[in-house]
């Protein structure tokens, strides 16, 4: 499902910003975020931190805040862009909204399945699961933790953010929580500014479905292998099971295996690059021109 957005939105910027967060590179954040704010989109920037966070590395959740301050939401991006990525939660919490919505192949009839039976039911009664998470988080950081998910999760707009939310809750209760990792800050002169004009922007899903239909591959299959191949690629990730569990089930539902899925995006992938040339370029260059916003411009945004 494509969310709804507001006519004039720019989708590539906000959708350029997670692509960046992901494959770790500082300078291209810092950039989506000054061009974001350009926008006067400050306030989606604070609360899109909150979904970030949580499906790209949710240990981070014990750091998290939103304050209404460019420089620390900014700094917030900046470090989980170069955190090692812990998908464990954004995993489980697609398992288990797919779940709730009766998908009931995503189990594998083993021990595991609890978990995504237990995450399925918060998200359709998170205010019995709350308070079983208040009741159940001892630890300072597991305390922290929840607290901090019931902030975000006033964030997230969409069903499927939101069960990320509650899997990071759920894995910081019944595990414990792995520490955050960073990687030192790169230069990337070759990062690959077209992956953020993806399936989830306009032109991303008409030119990716161009391709598919030049190369006989279904549209949606190809909007999933550019998704799983190329916009989920982050700059290195934590040992996250119920990531690759999510990842292949999905495949499998299109008749993929993992190998089968990575020999057809590698077909469609020149296409799909070659199609986005002269969009990439625009984005560079909007990229390029949007000035670094300072605290002292809050005032000209209504927050």
């Amino acid at each position: 499902m494509i969310p709804h957005v507001k006519p004039g939105t720019d989708q590539i910027a906000r959708s350029f910003l997670q692509k960046a967060v992901r494959r770790g590179d500082q300078d291209m954040t810092q950039k989506a975020i000054n061009l974001i704010i350009q926008n006067g989109d400050f306030s989606w920037l604070r609360g899109r931190l909150a979904v970030i966070n949580f499906e790209e590395c949710w240990t981070y959740g014990l750091n998290i805040s939103f304050d209404n301050d460019i420089q620390i939401i900014t700094d917030h991006f900046l470090n989980i862009a170069s955190a090692v990525k812990n998908k464990n939660a954004a995993g489980l919490g697609s398992l288990a909204y797919e779940y709730s919505e009766g998908k009931i192949s995503v189990l594998q009839a083993n021990a595991d399945d609890i978990h995504i039976k237990k995450v399925a039911d918060a998200v359709k009664d998170p205010i019995t699961f709350w308070n079983w998470a208040d009741k159940q988080a001892k630890s300072n950081d597991q305390i922290k933790m929840v607290q901090n998910a019931k902030v975000s999760l006033k964030k997230a707009a969409w069903s499927w953010d939101k069960a990320f939310i509650i899997a990071a809750a759920y894995l910081a209760i019944t595990n414990s929580i792995p520490s955050t990792d960073y990687l030192p800050k790169t230069s990337n002169s070759s990062f690959p500014v077209w992956t953020g004009i993806d399936k989830h922007t306009k032109t991303g899903r008409n030119n990716i479905d161009k391709a598919a239909k030049q190369l006989g591959v279904q549209v949606y299959n190809a909007r999933l292998l550019s998704f799983y191949f190329e916009s989920a690629v982050c700059n290195k990730i934590k040992d996250s099971p119920w990531w690759e569990r999510e990842r292949e089930w999905k495949l499998s539902t299109k008749g993929y295996t993992v190998a089968q899925a990575k020999k057809e995006w590698a077909r469609l992938l020149p296409a799909v690059k070659a199609l986005l040339s002269a969009e990439e370029q625009k984005l560079k260059a909007r990229l390029s021109a949007a000035p670094q916003h300072r605290q002292q411009q809050m005032s000209l945004f209504n927050l």
